[in-house]
């Protein structure tokens, strides 16, 4: 798999993940155990994306 395919895939999923937990959010509170368990799963998301493909970045230019 290419190194963009990885990083659209991850896109992706970074952009469903915000879709639910804003779904999330009205409908069972900004402040309810799904709607932070979904906020931390796209934390991660977003930290995966920003250590392998943010510029500048000393593993995103290593490949």
């Amino acid at each position: 798999m290419t190194k963009l395919l990885c990083e659209l895939i991850l896109s992706k999923k970074i952009d469903l993940m915000k879709k639910k937990m804003v779904r999330l959010a009205k409908s069972t509170g900004i402040n309810s155990q799904e709607t932070l368990t979904c906020s931390q799963e796209l934390d991660n998301l977003i930290n995966l994306h920003m250590i392998y493909f943010s510029k500048g970045n000393k593993l995103s230019n290593a490949s």
